[in-house]
């Protein structure tokens, strides 16, 4: 039997069968959420209830252990995705994670993945397209082959001039095209396949556009001809990762971090690895969004501590009081009345000391 379980039915034993003020949500109902893996129902209550109750150890500790079940759950349903994914079912795996993401919405690490999951998908998306697209080029010059051989064997020809044209109108086309996405993969740090597309894109249209692009490439060995070009997931890429690039890379592996340690409720991490993100990329669409929210919980623990402090306070436990406005003061360092708090009660504290100290 789990650890939560076993908390409820010791809870249950000594006679509490509903939360402290959560009116009809029971300890059986949170149990019923968590049976039927809605960990947004569940954590949002046992959340509420330790904030209300911060001193109630049960409660801490049935949160955790439902933090855990559900960041287990969250693991089973992502390696699920990714084994979708791997099989090209993209739709079946963002199903999966959105499936996951109602029955836990607050989920930051569901979130994060779903991005990624988009993101992939449109990244093979995008490399088909290649595919497809240096397919058509290797075509294009196969059939000027074939005009020549034709206009050998056949001069006369009433239609040639205007196959021609036809035919070179394509050739400008697709040239372009490549010369389009070999600057991008080159931006992305794929300098190999850069430089098949802009050899390609010159073999079609020598236009000065192309001879600059490839003037302007780290210096690698040149593909021959002839050699047909094997997307990344065959062989090794060449890369010489920009400045964006590397920039991206790590925002990506800070949004990981992030999520894991939003998902743990620990706001104090968050924020430290959110100052991180934004000094790295302060206009990221994701970064920015998840700033506003973490902002919003900052806000609301800042509230409930000042609270909870002035509360301790009044009951004359100062030490303790001290300790709650200082664990608010890390989220929120430059909160003046935090800090006046901090200072007075630290003064109190010492005053009291000295009093015990030097009796009259």
């Amino acid at each position: 039997m789990s650890r939560f379980f076993l908390l409820l039915l010791i809870l249950m034993a000594g006679g509490c069968t509903h939360l402290p003020n959560t009116g009809s949500i029971s300890l059986a109902q949170i149990n019923a959420w968590l049976e039927a893996d809605e960990y947004g129902n569940a954590l949002a209550t046992l959340q509420r209830q330790t904030q209300l109750h911060p001193e109630n150890d049960s409660l801490r500790s049935m949160l955790l252990t439902a933090q855990q079940k559900a960041g287990l759950y969250a693991q089973e349903k992502i390696a699920r995705a990714n084994q979708l994914a791997q099989q090209n079912q993209w739709d079946k795996a963002l199903q999966e994670i959105d499936d996951a993401r109602e029955r836990w919405p607050q989920s930051a690490v569901l979130r994060v993945v779903r991005d990624g999951l988009e993101t992939r998908r449109q990244q093979r998306i995008e490399q088909l397209q290649l595919e497809l697209l240096l397919h058509e080029g290797r075509s294009l010059l196969e059939t000027a082959r074939q005009h020549r051989e034709l206009e050998l064997v056949n001069p006369g020809y009433l239609f040639l001039d205007w196959d021609l044209r036809k035919y070179q109108t394509k050739r400008r086309t697709v040239a372009k095209k490549l010369l389009e996405v070999g600057l991008q993969v080159q931006e992305e740090g794929d300098i190999r396949l850069a430089q098949h597309c802009f050899v390609m894109a010159q073999r079609l249209e020598d236009s000065p556009d192309v001879k600059e692009a490839l003037q302007r490439l780290p210096q690698i060995e040149r593909v021959e001809e002839s050699e047909e070009y094997e997307l990344q997931r065959h062989q090794p890429v060449v890369r010489y990762a920009s400045r964006k690039v590397k920039r991206q890379k790590r925002v990506g592996q800070l949004l990981s971090e992030y999520a894991r340690v939003r998902d743990r409720n620990d706001l104090v991490a968050a924020r430290r690895i959110m100052l991180k993100m934004l000094e790295i990329n302060p206009e990221h669409s994701r970064v920015r969004e998840l700033k506003a929210e973490q902002d919003v919980l900052v806000r609301q623990f800042v509230h409930r501590s000042i609270a909870r402090g002035d509360d301790l306070y009044s009951q004359e436990r100062i030490k303790e009081a001290v300790e709650v406005w200082e664990g608010a003061l890390k989220l929120a360092p430059f909160n003046k009345e935090l800090r006046n708090k901090v200072d007075r009660a630290k003064t109190a504290l010492k005053t009291l000391q000295e009093i015990k100290q030097n009796p009259r």
